[in-house]
């Protein structure tokens, strides 16, 4: 299956529209992915996939030593020849990243899966948004080409995301593996986690307020399982 790319002229004005509608996150855990280009980009390319645990393929005639290191750091499968097509079989996604906006073209034709092209990101048909992590709290920001408000904006984010609304929400995993063992509905259960996780909460939170806020949601689940216990007599 080929990808048909329409005009530059009309992708570029979707992009200013923010028109990459579907958020996702992706799980690359054991994926084949492919990075084709061996210069700088390639490299901040391939280490966030190695991040994400992909294992990854690298095609370029030469390499720069920072790729090099990092392919060697991840045990990753390096290439040395020009772009040919089959080396995207069995892709799940592919990373255009090299010097030339005309072979990336050509990448984003062939590519039969998730493409990202460096030098013309309208012609992909998925973006790397800006993104950082408090633990496991993963916040991702795109704002439709303003990568300076962009970044502005994830200053604020990571302002906001603090290390105690990481560990709230590691106690909130916790909450919720124990309120999974109170016989209930699943529906029951999304209904009480949105009564209790209600703006007092945040406020409790934001204020530093972190331990009456955990003692709040240990009263709820305590009454949920009575609730729950009640009915059932």
């Amino acid at each position: 299956m080929k990808y048909i790319i329409v005009s530059r002229q009309v992708n570029k004005a979707m992009l200013i529209k923010n028109d990459f509608y579907y958020p996702a996150m992706l799980r690359l855990q054991g994926k084949r992915c492919v990075i084709v280009g061996g210069g700088a980009v390639a490299a901040r390319k391939l280490l966030s996939l190695c991040a994400a645990q992909a294992c990854v393929t690298v095609v370029a005639p030469k390499f720069s030593s920072e790729l090099q290191k990092r392919a060697q750091l991840y045990n990753c499968k390096l290439v040395r020849a020009a772009y040919d097509p089959q080396y995207l079989d069995g892709a799940f996604i592919v990373v255009a990243a090299t010097d030339s906006a005309a072979v990336n073209r050509q990448i984003t034709a062939d590519a039969p899966c998730l493409c990202n092209n460096i030098t013309e990101p309208e012609l992909s048909n998925f973006i790397v948004p800006s993104s950082f992590r408090q633990r496991n709290i993963a916040v991702a920001l795109a704002t439709g080409g303003v990568p300076a408000f962009t970044h502005l904006l994830k200053k604020l984010l990571q302002r906001a995301v603090t290390p105690e609304l990481a560990d709230f929400n590691e106690f909130l995993r916790q909450q919720r593996a124990a309120a999974r063992q109170i016989p209930s509905t699943p529906a029951q259960r999304t209904a009480f986690w949105r009564q209790t996780l209600d703006d007092e909460i945040l406020n409790l939170l934001t204020a530093g307020q972190a331990a009456q806020a955990k003692e709040k949601i240990i009263d709820a689940i305590n009454g949920f399982r009575t609730q729950s216990q009640n009915g059932a007599r």
